[in-house]
């Protein structure tokens, strides 16, 4: 008899299999990214049809296969109702989605990730803080979280904590006074580069508690857009979607 096991996280990813089944990419808590198949899911009466839908928060039961899991049951905890009555919030989610399941693994702790995600939906829910604010935000950290993220409390070049001026992207941060000469400088104001700061060092529950003035948030926007794309070699088909915005 396989083994069955319990997990809980949030849908991804949906796509269909065959005509009535459905593989789906879930973030766990237990088990980080994983590949799970439903079967016979696609038919409108069928139980597990609403729980396999994407941007879900759920308890899933699984079947273990040799490959693949399979779900036997769910039960929706969240099914975030809010990400899907507009198209600005429908493109932000998938966007977020995206970019989680791309920088997760399989059989990895990737509770940061997860409760990042759960949090950002919660934060848009509320809508305190700008969609736009909001994606660079979760940029910024998701990038922390997986490791690639910039230095923004000292000197790449020499360490110093002291008169930082501005951003070298290609380098992976800020650089100081004493570093600037011979190298491409985009300089920051202090404002913005304590965005940068804040957000690398807030706790995830303190991440949307802040706004920023326009003039602040094209310098933090800018920022974190460049260090992404450097940093960051992959085309996210959602990412497009929301430039058209």
């Amino acid at each position: 008899m396989r083994e069955q096991s319990k997990v809980t996280g949030i849908v991804l990813s949906v796509y269909p299999v065959g005509e009535n089944d459905r593989r789906l990419t879930i973030l766990t808590k237990e088990r980080g990214k994983i590949t799970v198949f439903a079967r016979g899911c696609r038919k409108p009466n069928h139980p597990l049809f609403g729980v396999t839908q994407p941007l879900i928060y759920c308890e899933f039961m699984l079947t273990e296969g040799r490959s693949y899991h399979f779900l036997n049951s769910a039960e929706g905890k969240d099914f975030f109702p809010h990400l899907k009555t507009d198209l600005d919030s429908i493109y932000y989610s998938s966007y977020f989605a995206e970019l989680a399941e791309y920088f997760t693994l399989e059989d990895t702790d990737e509770r940061n990730v997860l409760n990042l995600l759960f949090l950002t939906f919660s934060a848009m829910k509320k809508k305190q803080v700008p969609l736009p604010l909001i994606r660079r935000i979760f940029e910024l950290k998701i990038m922390q979280c997986c490791g690639i993220g910039p230095e923004v409390f000292q000197c790449v070049s020499c360490g110093s904590e002291e008169r930082l001026l501005g951003l070298v992207p290609e380098e992976g941060g800020t650089i100081c006074e004493d570093c600037k000469k011979g190298r491409r400088v985009s300089e920051i104001s202090p404002a913005a580069l304590y965005a940068l700061q804040y957000v690398m060092a807030a706790p995830l529950q303190k991440l949307y508690s802040f706004s920023l003035k326009e003039k602040v948030f094209l310098e933090f926007s800018w920022a974190v857009n460049r260090f992404f794309h450097i940093h960051v070699d992959h085309a996210f088909r959602s990412a497009e979607m929301l430039d058209m915005l």
